[in-house]
Parts: C-alpha cells; sequence; structure tokens
C-alpha cells in the first residue's frame, strides 16, 4: 500500500462538462495523447504520496477508499500518476476510471477500482491520485454540481507480484511508423498553413487602426459579397460604414473581425495582419449581430463571464474605466432581463470596451433606441474617440450618422462608392432643394427636363437629384410652367447624398449620381465605381 496525503477538497462539475480534463483524446490512443494530459482547475482533488523509497512495479487495478459527498448522483474520473523529482506527470497508458456514486448527499464511503496497468514506478517518484468531475472523452451531467472528496482510507493498495515476469510481443515496425508518419504529415501542413498566414508587420501602419487593401469575399453559392474593397481608417475617426442591405458591410465586418477569410485582400490593424486567432485582434472591441446576454444574470456577471471566457487575466479587463463609460450606474448589478434597449445597447458597447482596446466597430448600435437613447450613444461615442479611440460602425439610421461620425464609406453591391469626410460626402451630392407649395406639378414639370434624374416630393419641398443641372435651369422651366417657387439650394443631407450615390447605373460614374470621386487622405483605396 502506497499512503496518500491531502484534506477533503470540493470540485466543481461545470454545466455540460465544459471546458473538460483531459486523460486521451477519443480515437488517438496513449500514442496520440501522451504528454497532453490536462486537470481543469476546480473541477480536481488531487492526493499525492511521498516519495517512493524504491522502485514499484505494479500489475492489476489500483484501488482506492474515498468519501464523496454532494448531489444524488455524483460523476468523477479517476487516475493515478507518476510524478518524478521535477513536479512532471505522467499518466501510465493515459487511463482513467470513470465511476458514478449514488445516493451520496449525506457523504457516501466507495471504494473506487483504477485502470489496470502493468507499470514501473521509479524510485524517489511520488503517485497522485486525482479525481476529476470531467473528462474530455466522456458525456457528463448538463447541470452544474459542486461536490467534496476526501480519503477515507489510508491510501492506494497497489497490487505487485515480484515473481511475475511480463512477457511483451514485439510489434511490426509499421504499427508505429504509420501514426507517427500521419502525425508528421499532418504538422507539416499545419505549420505551413500557419507559416503563410504568420503575423507579418508593416511599420508605417503601426499608428493605423485599420488598413484594408483590396477586399475580395464570394460565398459558396457564388454570391459575391465584397468586391475590391479598399479603406484606410486613422486614430480618434468614427467611420460609419452605409449601403443597403446585401451591400457587404456585415461580411466586411466580419473579415476584419477574422471570422472569416476573404478570397483576396490583407487588413491590417495597428501594422499587423488579421486572420482567426490574430494577435492583432486582442486590440479591437466588437459587437456584431447582437450581443447575447443570458437575462437570468446580471449585467456585470454578464461582463466577468466574457471577460473570463476569453482566457485573459482579470486586471485587465479594466472593468471599473469601462463601467464609468457605458454609464450604466446602479443598473450593472440588476438582471439583464429587467434591462430597456438603451441599457442593453449601454451593456453591449461595455463588453466590446473590455480590455479597453483601440478599435471599436460596432453594428447598428443605436437600433432600437429612443431619441434620449440616440443622443446619449452619441456623446458616447464621441467621448471614446476623445480619447484616441478609434470607432467604426454601420447603421441605417443615416440622420444620426451625419451627427455622429466624422466619415463615411458608402458601399453598394461589394464595393466602394465613395469615402471621406462627412461634410465632403454631402457637399459632393448633386441634389438640390426646391421650396414649392405645388409638389405634384413641379415633380412632372421636373422630371421633363434634360439632366435631371429624378425628383420627389420630400417634406421640405422637391427634392431634384441632377447631373450637373444649373440652378437657374430649374427655376426657369418650374417659373415657366407655372410653378410658384419660394426657394432653392442644395441638398445638405447626407441622405440625399447617400441615395444619389446608390442610385448611378451600373458603370455610371460617381459624380454622375452626385457621389465623390476620390477619398479623402485619411481614407485611401482604389478608385471608387458605382455599380
Amino acid at each position: 500500500m502506497v499512503r496518500l496525503a491531502g484534506p477533503p477538497q470540493m470540485v466543481v462539475s461545470p454545466a455540460g462538462g465544459a471546458p473538460a480534463s483531459i486523460s486521451v483524446f477519443p480515437g488517438l490512443g496513449s500514442l496520440g495523447g501522451a504528454g497532453l494530459t490536462f486537470d481543469m482547475p476546480g473541477q480536481s482533488a488531487a492526493f499525492t504520496s511521498a516519495p517512493l523509497p524504491s522502485a514499484l512495479q505494479v500489475t492489476g487495478s489500483p484501488t482506492v477508499r474515498v468519501r464523496v459527498a454532494g448531489a444524488s448522483g455524483v460523476t468523477l474520473f479517476a487516475k493515478v500518476y507518476d510524478v518524478d523529482q521535477a513536479g512532471n506527470a505522467t499518466l501510465p497508458n493515459q487511463l482513467a476510471a470513470p465511476l458514478r456514486v449514488s445516493g451520496a448527499q449525506g457523504g457516501r464511503v466507495v471504494t473506487v477500482t483504477l485502470p489496470a496497468i502493468d507499470y514501473n514506478f521509479a524510485a524517489g517518484h511520488r503517485l497522485r491520485l486525482v479525481l476529476t468531475t470531467t473528462d474530455f472523452a466522456y458525456g457528463t451531467p448538463p447541470t452544474p454540481a459542486v461536490y467534496q472528496v476526501a480519503l477515507a482510507g489510508p491510501g492506494l493498495i497497489m497490487p505487485s507480484d515480484p515473481a511475475l515476469t511480463v512477457v511483451t510481443g514485439g510489434l511490426p515496425w509499421w504499427v508505429w511508423a504509420a501514426p507517427l508518419a500521419a502525425l508528421l504529415a499532418a504538422g507539416l501542413i499545419l505549420g505551413l498553413g500557419r507559416g503563410r498566414r504568420r503575423d507579418s508587420f508593416v511599420p508605417d501602419l503601426a499608428d493605423v487602426p485599420l488598413e484594408i487593401t483590396g477586399l475580395t469575399k464570394r460565398y459558396k453559392d457564388g454570391q459575391l459579397a465584397v468586391d475590391d474593397l479598399s479603406l484606410r481608417v486613422e486614430r480618434g475617426q468614427i467611420l460609419g460604414l452605409l449601403g443597403p442591405n446585401g451591400a457587404g458591410k456585415t461580411t466586411t465586418l466580419r473579415a476584419l473581425m477574422g471570422l472569416l477569410h476573404p478570397e483576396t485582400g490583407t487588413i491590417t490593424i495597428f501594422g499587423r495582419r488579421v486572420h482567426a486567432g490574430s494577435p492583432a485582434l486582442s486590440r479591437l472591441g466588437s459587437f456584431v449581430e447582437g450581443p447575447g446576454f443570458l437575462p437570468h444574470l446580471s449585467g456585470r456577471a454578464n461582463l466577468d463571464l466574457y471577460w473570463r471566457a476569453t482566457g485573459r487575466p482579470t486586471d485587465g479587463a479594466h472593468l471599473a474605466e469601462v463601467l464609468e463609460v457605458a454609464g450604466l450606474g446602479a443598473a450593472i448589478d440588476r438582471k439583464v432581463r429587467a434591462y430597456s434597449r438603451g441599457m442593453c445597447q449601454r451593456l453591449a458597447i461595455a463588453q466590446a470596451m473590455l480590455g479597453l482596446p483601440d478599435l471599436l466597430v460596432l453594428d447598428e448600435p443605436m437600433n432600437g433606441l429612443d431619441p434620449a437613447g440616440i443622443h446619449e450613444m452619441r456623446d458616447m461615442l464621441r467621448g471614446l474617440t476623445g480619447e484616441g479611440r478609434t470607432v467604426i460602425l454601420s447603421s441605417h439610421l443615416l440622420g444620426e450618422v451625419e451627427q455622429t461620425c466624422s466619415h463615411v464609406v458608402v458601399m453598394n453591391e461589394g464595393r466602394r462608392l465613395a469615402a471621406g469626410p462627412v461634410e465632403e460626402i454631402i457637399g459632393q451630392a448633386g441634389a438640390l432643394m426646391v421650396g414649392t407649395p405645388e409638389h405634384e406639378r413641379a415633380v412632372s414639370v421636373l422630371r421633363t427636363l434634360p439632366g435631371i434624374e429624378g425628383a420627389e416630393a420630400h417634406p421640405d419641398g422637391v427634392l431634384v437629384h441632377h447631373d450637373g443641372v444649373p440652378a437657374s435651369e430649374v427655376v426657369a422651366a418650374l417659373v415657366g410652367a407655372g410653378v410658384p417657387v419660394e426657394r432653392v439650394g442644395p441638398s445638405r443631407r447626407l441622405e440625399d447624398a447617400f441615395l444619389a450615390l446608390i442610385a448611378a447605373p451600373p458603370g455610371g460614374s460617381p459624380s454622375a449620381a452626385g457621389g465623390g470621386t476620390e477619398a479623402g487622405p485619411d481614407l485611401v483605396g482604389s478608385q471608387e465605381r458605382g455599380r
């Protein structure tokens, strides 16, 4: 018998058994699992022996008595490690014994029979008995639970027969060579793949939050979602990504977050290329396609759970600073199911800001907010850029984009139509607002005028889209037809510029639709093309 030592220990069985301890990878056997064992902290109870005074040959199934207390049905996995003087633990044959203990509410003593082994424990090594609540190779109960595990006997009973001689039969060389060759080939393929996407650093872009060059993404059904998109975003900007449904906005956002792999093109965040798992993504926070909060938890618990799932240090979340910016106050400790839409949006922004990233990507952050909530969200976003951060947002609320964003990119059918400061995009719109009490007559007259691409009634008068037609000709045509004109001037709304840009015919020039032709120095890329 080998004596063990260790106090009673509490272990947690997580919901669904995830994350799980690892004894062996299913299907790979002891060869594939060698050296890959891992017992999750908080899910494992360990009891260790003193160093062995002499070598111990074990042939058979060790047994040990333990006391288990907790739920009516307790699921555990038992295993014995060989621990050398340096603390390195080896699991003989990668074997673990599953057991289920019923009636353990008040505590129950059971004898655990461990897997049969033929193994030599060297002198000076220790034996470590580990009981875990999870194992990667097994299913576990779906509901969470907490158990207490303690020794009920002095130690491990190790079957040993010094007179027994074990004869090992040799195996053909290919039995070992084949799986080793497969592993080497898999490692080579994986290494080559990683080499091709190795994080290349571009020093000239080290201070540029985002640069996209020639991005193209086509889905399996043949749909071209993004077509040769290029843009650049500088520090402190709030960039609005605009376009009708299906323009490629969400695909672009997912690509820059590393969630999908484009066919061609490059994306860099602060000079580092983006791909799935790229270190560059640690400087990006995102809120895309809904935050997915757990309604039965408080806002604070949701944020804590999200951050712990990243595996990063707790103090790196900067939770206090994030909550101050989000402005949720005492509501952070209320359950999310009681939150208003605006509070949920604020919590989503807070989640995206955990870790204080330098680049924020927000998809429809103002969706569903009331006017007061939109105003507060606008102030919050402006405050973020005042601290040197950069925000990229997509939205269909063009009026709010006009008031919130410093720059915009207009997309349609996967291509960029225009990019630049909001003031430039608005000023480039080929549109006039004609003030007249007779909207219908004015629309009829103007639609027949050469160079007029469209005319429509508007609450402020008649909105006229034109291809360089002087305002004097528009007024003359209306007055000549007997339509009174009270005022006329250029339309200065982002909505008008947006509609003019996406109305350009396939192959037409952006200027024909009132769009811009050149990006400013802060937003560069391929020449804009209308579709």
